[in-house]
């Protein structure tokens, strides 16, 4: 078995971040006592309202109207995502693209058949007062980058017709007080996250999303093993497993004030701040809905992201990933009828 290894930055999705192992071994899923069917959804980081919408399925009965009795597994420093699915302890689980590339070419064959986040959350926070606002405002500035993200902003760069030697990259934990204290000119991290918190503190940040730039991995994906969607029984349950929450995220998207207090009345032993909390509910409208997801429905991807993603995966040396690795079958059979699920 190999080592697990996993990051916050992992979690919440892009290339330069930690591999996830895999495990080998199989499971099936028992029925509830209920009569429903059992299923466990493996959720990439601790609880927040990351997962609102998933919440809103599980808290308005919408996963019991498709005979289904879902246990939400949360993740952390110390669980491997795509591995529980590998093993069978979990039907479907929340990964990032680049992950599910390299667990793949450890030996796993996951497909993802949904992708949650429209537009990859990395971003270069900076101070309003000083703001990062394109690429050529990089240069001769100083970001502070983590080390398991310098490859995904020195791919960043390279789409952009920059190098690592515009700018000066500073060592930094994922920690904002390297900003605000004047050590960086801006820093790599998350959208719905950092720049959140600074703006809870009364500090007004400014966020460049690296995806309005060309460089746009695919998050918060929804993944599956690929005989999981060949055996009839499993297919049906994945089905009706992203049935029930894509109307979750759908209730998410018309009230997402709701997401957030159910977040943190439902898990009170997270320490979950509720004006953290809404302030990320909204913040993720920005990267999770789209004109795409208007018109196809909530978590559609296009042969042109796959495209763009294995074009990524060529740039950062990441085995693992072909165009078999995207299956949008299960999106197309929910949305037969159109894009409300």
């Amino acid at each position: 078995m190999l080592t697990p290894r996993f990051s916050r930055r992992a979690a919440m999705g892009g290339f330069g971040a930690a591999s996830l192992a895999v495990l080998v071994g199989c499971g099936d899923d028992p029925a509830s006592p209920e009569g429903k069917d059992a299923v466990t959804y493996q959720l990439s980081w601790t609880h927040s309202v990351q997962f609102g919408g998933t919440y809103l399925a599980k808290d308005r009965g919408l996963f019991e109207e498709q005979g289904l009795d879902v246990q939400l597994a949360p993740g952390g420093p110390n669980v491997a995502g795509d591995a529980n699915t590998v093993s069978g302890a979990a039907l479907m689980n929340i990964s990032v693209a680049d992950g599910v590339a390299r667990s793949n070419a450890e030996g796993a064959d996951l497909v993802i058949i949904g992708a949650q986040y429209q537009k990859s959350p990395v971003t270069i926070l900076s101070l309003a007062d000083a703001p990062l606002t394109g690429p050529e405002d990089l240069v001769g500035k100083r970001i502070g980058v983590a080390g398991t993200d310098t490859p995904g902003l020195e791919a960043f760069l390279t789409i952009n017709g920059l190098t690592k030697d515009d700018l000066v990259f500073v060592p930094s934990q994922y920690d904002p007080a390297v900003l605000t204290a004047g050590q960086v000119d801006g820093l790599y991290c998350f959208y719905n996250d950092l720049p959140v918190a600074l703006a809870v503190q009364g500090i007004e940040g400014h966020s460049m999303l690296l995806a309005d730039h060309g460089y746009n991995p695919m998050s918060q994906t929804c993944t599956v093993l690929r005989s999981s969607l060949a055996d009839e029984q499993k297919r049906d349950q994945i089905v009706r497993l992203f049935r029930g929450d894509a109307r979750g995220w759908q209730l998410y998207k018309d009230d997402p004030q709701a997401a957030a207090e159910l977040a943190v009345e439902a898990y009170p032993d997270a320490g979950l701040d509720l004006e953290t909390q809404r302030g990320m509910a909204d913040v993720q409208l920005d990267i999770m809905y789209s004109d795409l997801t208007d018109e196809f429905g909530f978590g559609w991807f296009t042969d042109e992201q796959v495209q763009e993603n294995l074009k990524l995966f060529e740039l950062l040396g990441i085995e693992g990933g072909t165009a078999e690795m995207w299956d949008r079958s299960i999106l197309e059979e929910v949305y037969a009828d159109g894009p409300t699920a």
